[in-house]
């Protein structure tokens, strides 16, 4: 099977219903990039993923176990102690997923690099907004788990470090993490090897970025979606 296989999935809040028997299909080994508006779901799609919320109704099936260590998950809100350092944010989650001091000691490092964030001893209240959803990242990427699921991680960083993250991620993706990110900007998701375009709790579209725009006589991923959205049909 494929990391993830979602069939006709209902989930909502009361009589709120956000998702409405949404289909998606994630390979194992690619990068999903999931497009959509604020408020069309893309969200309460993660955390059902995640096991975090339940069905009201469809089948969810992840190839990692979940929630687990088999996971790694950037949320969109910051979930952070702020009383912390960094390096002691990372040494807590490190040993929640049994790795060894070492081990973390040896990741720390390399994160810190990667993602630009200052001092391991700095205490996460005294970062910036932008900081702390880069030690979020950190936090996902540490343990180097089969699955990840990353929502908006890349708002609020220098296109630099943007395309530093994918770069990554499609290395990663390469040597076999399955990995599901959210995103605004549309142009990055073009990087992805699938993209699901969502409009109000279903997916408009599923398919490499180029067939999507192909089957929309699009020139951008963004024409593409716009074309759908005034469509409303899943191709």
């Amino acid at each position: 099977m494929g990391a993830i296989k979602i069939e006709d999935l209902i989930r909502g809040y009361g009589k709120l219903e956000v998702l409405k028997g949404l289909n998606m299909n994630v390979d194992s080994g690619s990068i999903y990039g999931l497009l959509g508006p604020s408020g069309c779901g893309k969200t309460t799609l993660l955390k059902v993923i995640l096991g975090f919320l339940e069905p009201k109704s469809g089948n969810v099936n992840v190839i990692a176990e979940v929630p687990g260590s088999g996971v790694g998950y950037s949320p969109q809100e910051i979930a952070l102690y702020p009383d912390l350092s960094i390096s002691e944010t990372l040494t807590f989650h490190g040993r929640l997923h049994s790795m060894t001091v070492e081990a973390i000691a040896e990741r720390q490092s390399w994160l810190i690099d990667f993602l630009d964030l200052p001092e391991a001893s700095r205490p996460v209240g005294k970062l910036s907004g932008g900081q702390k959803r880069r030690v979020s990242l950190a936090i996902a990427l540490l343990h180097e788990p089969e699955l990840l699921l990353l929502d908006e991680p890349t708002v609020g960083v220098d296109p630099e470090l943007r395309a530093r993250i994918w770069d990554h991620l499609s290395t990663i993706a390469s040597e076999g993490t399955s990995i599901v990110i959210t995103t605004h900007y549309i142009d990055e998701a073009a990087r992805a090897n699938r993209v699901g375009l969502m409009r109000n709790g279903i997916l408009l579209a599923e398919d490499s970025p180029q067939s999507v725009m192909n089957s929309q006589n699009a020139e951008s991923l963004e024409e593409a979606f716009l074309a759908l959205c005034q469509r409303g049909v899943k191709v």
